[in-house]
């Protein structure tokens, strides 16, 4: 059972996302789920805000932490103590699961990581605030080219150090994952 500050944290994340979306020009292309969002990254068509420019400074942490293979620096951009994932489906609640079940694993996987991100739409209120980004994520694995893209969306939250990622969800077209269980 949760208790009723996570019962709280829950609906001000819910609320947010909700205004949030009421927000974005975010369109889903003519003819269903096969296309992709219309709107591309914010830096496609327009400068950042403050907020954005902020959402964007700790997702490109995330993203060179990917590439550099650093828990370390991976622990300046989310909130180590606060932290879940759900990656195409696959959930890591806590940080730890996350760094010892997936992030290391995929460290020593991994070689010649490209991370991108790039926000689409993002917010603050108060202390929290939303992200709607897109991914590519590149590498080799075992010698082989690998690559990933897809859309996410993080919560953010405020703490004594700053702006940190509370919660990630990320998501990539099925096709791309199979063919990499495939490789």
């Amino acid at each position: 059972m949760l208790g009723t500050s996570t019962m709280n944290t829950i609906g001000r994340i819910a609320a947010i996302l909700l205004l949030g979306c009421s927000s974005m020009n975010l369109a889903i292309a003519a003819g269903g789920h096969s296309g992709g969002a219309a709107q591309g990254p914010i830096t496609d068509h327009r400068e950042l805000t403050g907020d954005e420019t902020a959402i964007q400074g700790v997702l490109n942490t995330y993203a060179e932490a990917m590439e550099q293979k650093s828990v370390e620096l991976m622990e300046r951009a989310v909130i180590p103590g606060d932290f879940s994932t759900i990656e195409s489906g696959y959930p890591n609640w806590t940080w730890e699961d996350f760094r010892d079940n997936h992030l290391l694993v995929e460290m020593d996987t991994f070689s010649e990581v490209d991370y991108d991100i790039k926000l689409i739409s993002g917010e603050f209120q108060g202390d929290l605030g939303f992200a709607i980004y897109q991914y590519t994520a590149s590498g080799k694995v075992q010698d082989k080219v690998v690559s990933v893209s897809g859309l996410g969306t993080a919560i953010l939250e405020t703490t004594d150090d700053g702006w940190r990622i509370h919660h990630l969800h990320t998501s990539a077209p099925r096709d791309q994952l199979e063919g990499m269980a495939g490789s």
